[in-house]
């Protein structure tokens, strides 16, 4: 029979901390990226596939219409008649619908303008990309208004990533006059990034991550979505900015107008991001009204 000699100690086994840190640490880091990849995954579905805000019926002396797009998308709109020959095309911002810009599409159709406001492709159940196809499903808009009878002058007027849809469409489509581009970034990827993060820090890792999704899920990087790189190419056909005071840092309205000659810029006082008709409506509407007027008279704009 075996007996213990309780004169022995027994020692543990000694950990070997040499190799126990590294992969810690290594373990950390990977739970570190896999949280980060995991928040933007849903960050960027958000920003994919918004909610669609309901249309509702359309309002007085306007009807429902419904264009195709060249891939196929069918996008719901109303459509209102001009009285002087001119027509403005109105794009919501992301998440918005036809819906969204009715308050200037009354006061538009109201001053004899034919209007067309149409629900963005997202409300068709497509990815939103946030101002890049926007801008081609603006071919189906012009189309459309083009081919109405007496129509003889196209303006177009949008919000946030509708406005940023409209200044890249401008500079492919001669046929757009005037562009009214409200609250708009000024580059996708540099607003993505916009709040300054410390290197490899979560809200680094998460702006990071969400460019790469971005841009597999899309086909297109952020960077290349730059209404302040096209902006000049749209010249000589006249651009109202309209910013916030408050949110002018972050748009960088400022350095957009200065990126184009052909561009001027309203900063509206105490007024954030789609504020601007809330804040100054005698005024929003009176600029509007003012910028198109003179617009119309401008000498036509060659072709591309």
């Amino acid at each position: 029979m075996c007996t213990s000699n309780p004169n022995t100690k027994t020692n543990p086994p000694s950990l070997n901390l040499k190799r126990l840190l590294p992969r810690a640490l290594f373990a950390f880091c990977a739970a570190w990226v896999i949280l980060a990849a995991g928040l933007s995954a849903v960050y960027t579905r958000g920003l994919l596939h918004p909610a669609c805000a309901p249309a509702g019926d359309p309002p007085a002396g306007f009807a429902s219409v419904r264009l195709q797009t060249q891939d196929d998308v069918a996008l719901q709109g109303w459509w209102a008649a001009p009285h002087n020959g001119a027509v403005i095309l109105l794009l919501p911002g992301h998440g918005g619908s036809r819906a969204s810009l009715l308050e200037e599409a009354r006061f538009l159709s109201a001053a004899g303008y034919g209007v067309l406001s149409v629900d963005p492709r997202s409300c068709a159940g497509e990815k939103s990309t946030i101002g890049w196809r926007e801008a081609q499903d603006l071919r189906a808009m012009r189309d459309y208004a083009l081919a109405q009878p007496g129509v003889q002058w196209l303006g177009v007027l949008g919000f946030s990533a509708g406005g940023a849809a409209a200044i890249l469409a401008a500079a492919e489509m001669p046929e757009i006059r005037a562009v009214i581009a409200e609250g708009n970034y000024a580059n996708l990827a540099a607003e993505i990034t916009f709040t300054p993060a410390f290197p490899l820090s979560m809200e680094w890792l998460i702006q990071r991550f969400t460019l790469l999704t971005y841009t597999l899920q899309t086909g297109v990087w952020p960077g290349r979505v730059s209404p302040i790189e096209a902006l000049p190419r749209g010249c000589p056909r006249p651009v109202l900015l309209i910013h916030g005071q408050r949110e002018i840092e972050r748009s960088r309205g400022e350095q957009q107008a200065a990126a184009a000659p052909c561009a001027q810029l309203w900063v509206v006082p105490a007024a954030g991001h789609g504020e601007y008709a809330a804040a100054q409506p005698q005024l929003y509407r009176q600029t509007v009204l003012q910028f198109l007027a003179q617009a119309r008279q401008t000498v036509d704009v060659p072709s591309p």
